[in-house]
């Protein structure tokens, strides 16, 4: 099982491609509205551009699919793929909205949904993996506090803003699935502040691009997530667990191990990475690597379409927090906001 139908040829659909690649599998064929890019990433790693979506997923040297377009076309090429019966990872979000992601989740039925890869990258990044995996071994005793802090070196283009779904849904969703993922217990409680003081444009566009999220979970953990449209020192990305016993940190990398020490810049560390890329680009072959073995063993995925979908309603939670100043209290994910 190695050939690959990828749905796109846009940046994360490069992204995805040299994952798969580095996974030892190898690109079947390649969709994408604008021929002309599907054609030249086709040409660039030897598959095939396909007219269609459906006749790219349908290819009888496709074994998987990989859905790597824009986010609001995500949950329609989803449902194509699904009737497929190939193995599928979707980029997140699993839909542009908390209703389509229900929707999408009632609609195939559960046991469907858990055979959907979601791409919640973050997850098999070395760091952040093993402060989840302390935690849940009982490395510093109780979980008290989750620290998650999630700033992008400048803001997106302003034409990105208004098909974005928002911060909250387009680049804190990380950052809920990260929380649910290290955590293990569901959420009570989100209250959210948000501000546009970046970009004032982008408050204009009716988003935020500087927040804060403060969650309760059930068992009493208090989970705070911070994130910014702007770093002026790189990609900050950085998650602390802290515990009865102990505290569990994943730090920024940095650009080398260099230090420099003279009276002006006493232990000056080099600069952190600026790119999403270079951050995480090793996290995006652990995850396809992932997927294939649990789709040749037919096991369901160990982050689905659920996992999407329980994501997209803390979004959503958080979305309605900031919009109505107070705090919302959770219910489960069938609630109207």
């Amino acid at each position: 099982m190695t050939g690959i139908a990828i749905m796109g040829a846009g940046r994360m659909a490069r992204v995805h491609a040299a994952s798969i690649i580095g996974a030892d599998a190898h690109i079947a064929t390649i969709y994408d509205p604008v021929l002309e890019a599907a054609e030249a990433l086709a040409a660039s790693t030897g598959a095939r551009a396909a007219p269609s979506a459906v006749e790219a997923m349908a290819d009888p040297a496709v074994d998987a699919i990989m859905i790597a377009t824009s986010s609001d076309t995500h949950v329609e090429l989803l449902y194509e793929a699904v009737k497929t019966g190939k193995p599928v990872l979707c980029e997140k979000p699993l839909a542009s909205s908390y209703e389509a992601s229900r929707e999408f989740v009632a609609t195939v039925g559960e046991a469907a949904a858990r055979k959907v890869f979601l791409g919640f990258n973050r997850r098999f990044d070395q760091g952040h993996a093993s402060v989840r995996d302390g935690v849940h071994a009982g490395r510093i005793g109780r979980l008290e506090q989750l620290t998650i802090t999630s700033r992008d070196p400048f803001p997106p283009p302003l034409e990105y803003v208004p098909r974005s779904g928002g911060l909250f849904r387009d680049m804190m969703i990380h950052d809920f699935d990260m929380a649910r993922s290290i955590v293990g217990k569901d959420m009570v409680s989100v209250t959210a502040h948000g501000s546009s003081i970046v970009d004032p444009e982008i408050g204009k566009l009716g988003d935020v691009d500087t927040a804060s999220v403060t969650m309760l979970a059930e068992d009493g953990t208090i989970v705070t997530i911070l994130n910014s449209r702007r770093c002026a020192f790189g990609f900050d990305q950085r998650i602390e667990a802290f515990g009865a016993e102990g505290m569990l940190v994943s730090d920024n990398p940095r650009q080398s191990g260099f230090t420099t020490y003279t009276k002006d810049a006493p232990g000056t560390a080099a600069p952190i990475l600026e790119f999403f890329l270079e951050r995480y680009g090793p996290s995006y072959t652990a995850e396809i690597r992932l997927f294939l073995d649990c789709a040749r063993e037919g096991r369901d995925m160990p982050v689905n379409a659920i996992d999407g979908l329980m994501a997209a309603y803390l979004a959503e939670a958080a979305t309605a927090s900031l919009k109505q100043g107070k705090t919302i209290h959770l219910t489960g994910p069938d609630q109207e906001f």
